[in-house]
């Protein structure tokens, strides 16, 4: 069975450190006023699964850049979303040697540093973006991922010395997670996954 994956990465040099693993992918650009946009266009799609893929803030202090981090579930504050089969994604991406953290991922409307970054990382999440919670609703009852790689730390500040080969090393990461990517969602589609899915999104925190 040919499943469809559809992949949405916010950035120009996102989306181009993805192309060449066969991975359909759609650009929806920075921050959450675009990304609502870009979701509005997705959830009219033909696809059979979805996943967000890009780079992040690390929230962690034991997190490092280059770092892969897999959303057991995304949320913006307002709302949480469960995601799909993470651990087996996860031990995808391992078999491909990347190291890998599963945990929350957060959305915010802004870039967050200093006392506020401290603050998410209080609640238990691992890594912050400002696209995935606003994405990942245009999966619909799809099988749905959020995939990204540490590029900053509160010790690796986005703006300091070394940020030009952390920049380099994180995409380098990013590229190498999709084939696993595409090996998870041959997997979720169609294989019972999605029922169980489905039973956890009626959970969701409104």
């Amino acid at each position: 069975m040919r499943s469809e994956l559809l992949v949405c990465a916010p950035l120009r040099v996102e989306s181009a450190a993805l192309r060449g693993s066969g991975l359909r992918i759609v650009r929806t650009g920075y921050g959450p006023r675009r990304s609502a946009r870009s979701a509005t266009r997705i959830g009219g799609s033909d696809f059979d699964a979805l996943a967000v893929a890009g780079l992040g803030g690390g929230l962690d202090p034991t997190l490092r850049a280059g770092d892969v981090v897999v959303g057991t579930e995304v949320s913006t504050g307002e709302r949480t979303r469960p995601l799909c089969a993470p651990e087996l994604l996860a031990r995808e991406l391992r078999r491909s040697g990347l190291s890998v953290r599963l945990g929350t991922v957060v959305t915010t409307d802004h870039p967050v540093t200093g006392v506020e970054r401290l603050a998410l990382a209080r609640t238990g999440a691992l890594i912050v973006d400002m696209e995935s919670g606003v994405l990942t609703p245009a999966a619909g009852e799809r099988a749905c991922a959020v995939v990204r790689v540490v590029l900053d730390t509160p010790r690796q500040p986005l703006i300091g010395p070394g940020m030009p080969w952390r920049l380099v090393g994180a995409l380098r990461r990013l590229r190498d997670t999709g084939v696993p990517l595409l090996r998870w969602s041959r997997t979720v589609v169609g294989s019972g996954w999605q029922d169980t899915v489905r039973s956890r999104w009626s959970k969701e925190v409104p």
